[in-house]
């Protein structure tokens, strides 16, 4: 039996909640510009090869400037895809401004994209397209210093995109952009990985990009660029992953280019960023997390690179926000059980890419690529987005350090 939808009252007294867990603790070997039919993505040019994973986890990462110890406080983190370093931010919980505490390597220049934490905040996995690793960090809760503990190989040919954990912070799932694959690893209990294999279908998984969690722990949801499909995916006891079913990004509308994923907090529904045609498009999930397409609703207008959306759940209703790249806008809807209403659209931008919400809904966060900043903005009455700083990734300041990806404290 599905899950009962939030109601108001529930959805008040969860981010209560939420507020008061929080004031406790709170690839890419080019990056690719393609023409605008097929919108902006990571991935590695040349055959597609599926990955062959290893499980050699080894701290091979080095700090060009080491966080280490700050206040406790809520952390966001930003690949900078263009110079291959992990920024790290404290944010300050009343007015939501970011501290830069410092940058980590990453690996190779031209690579870092996804990155995930852990449900307990306690690691932090980096993607990186261009040497092919998923970098392992630990996150010290209660400082905020951040660590290198090893890396696993999502294969030689690889193209790591976007990562996931389950909700029970056991698995990890990396998406291959070029392999068509996607790689499981199982979770240690300090955070290292283990390679458990691969899952691949060629007529469903070609070149698959976003990727989130069912909040029950018994699923995933991909969002498959290549052959335009969203797909739902089932946890097996061990990890592995096995084929639920998939549909159409677009439903009848023609082959879209899905790319960025996100799942309802009630598990009802999953939205996905559809750069074929400037939309997000929403689905519902039916009993063994079945996917049905219900509608796709215009984000201000055809970009053709609409590219990834975040949901901020706060006390006065939940609402969706989407980057659109060729317009340099974030649009925001409310939602209402699946439908989407659209308010209005923030403008300003320069490329914006990867977009996070704070655990109350409070504040959103954008990682605008040209001029290598993380945007900063304040959540007011239906969801309109106020500006609040602008917060470079690295200091001397770099414009060209491409931030891609944000993730965020819960």
């Amino acid at each position: 039996m599905r899950r009962s939808r939030t109601t108001g009252a529930a959805r008040a007294l969860g981010s209560a909640l939420g507020r008061a867990l929080v004031a406790g603790w709170l690839g890419v070997l080019l990056l690719v510009v393609l023409s605008a039919s097929c919108g902006h993505q990571y991935f590695l040019t040349g055959m597609e090869v599926s990955p062959t994973p290893r499980s050699s986890s080894s701290a091979t990462a080095t700090a060009s400037t080491v966080p280490t110890a700050t206040p406790t406080a809520g952390l966001v983190f930003a690949t900078n895809n263009g110079d291959g370093t992990l920024s790290e931010f404290s944010r300050d919980f009343t007015s939501g401004l970011l501290t830069l505490i410092g940058t980590t390597a990453a690996g190779a220049a031209s690579g870092p994209t996804g990155l995930a934490l852990s449900p307990s905040n306690g690691f932090l996995y980096v993607a990186n397209s261009a040497d092919h690793l998923v970098r392992e960090f630990s996150v010290d809760t209660a400082t905020g210093a951040l660590a290198a503990i090893g890396s696993v190989s999502d294969g030689p040919n690889s193209s790591p995109q976007r990562l996931a954990t389950d909700a029970t912070g056991s698995f990890l799932y990396v998406t291959d952009g070029t392999g068509g694959t996607i790689t499981e690893y199982t979770i240690g209990s300090g955070g290292t990985l283990t390679a458990l294999g691969t899952f691949a279908d060629s007529g469903v998984v070609t070149q698959p990009m976003g990727i989130a969690a069912a909040p029950d722990g018994t699923g995933m949801y991909v969002a498959d660029f290549g052959s335009g499909l969203v797909i739902s995916l089932g946890i097996q006891s061990g990890g592995t992953l096995a084929l639920v079913n998939s549909v159409a990004s677009l439903g009848t509308g023609g082959r879209g280019q899905p790319r960025g994923i996100v799942v309802d907090p009630t598990g009802d529904f999953v939205y996905v960023t559809d750069s074929a045609g400037g939309v997000v498009s929403v689905f519902s999930v039916g009993a063994g997390n079945v996917l049905s397409f219900l509608a796709s609703y215009a984000t201000a207008a055809l970009t053709r690179k609409t590219f990834d959306l975040a949901l901020a759940n706060n006390a006065a209703a939940l609402l969706l926000y989407a980057t659109n790249g060729t317009i340099n806008t974030v649009s925001d809807f409310i939602v209402s059980t699946g439908v989407l209403s659209l308010q209005s659209a923030v403008g300003g931008l320069s490329s914006p890419e990867g977009i996070v919400s704070d655990p109350t809904g409070s504040f959103v966060y954008v990682a605008n690529n040209a001029t290598g900043q993380v945007l900063g903005y304040s959540v007011g009455a239906s969801g309109v987005l106020s500006a609040i700083g602008t917060f470079d990734t690295e200091n001397p300041v770099n414009p060209a350090s491409a931030p891609a990806f944000l993730a965020i404290t819960q």
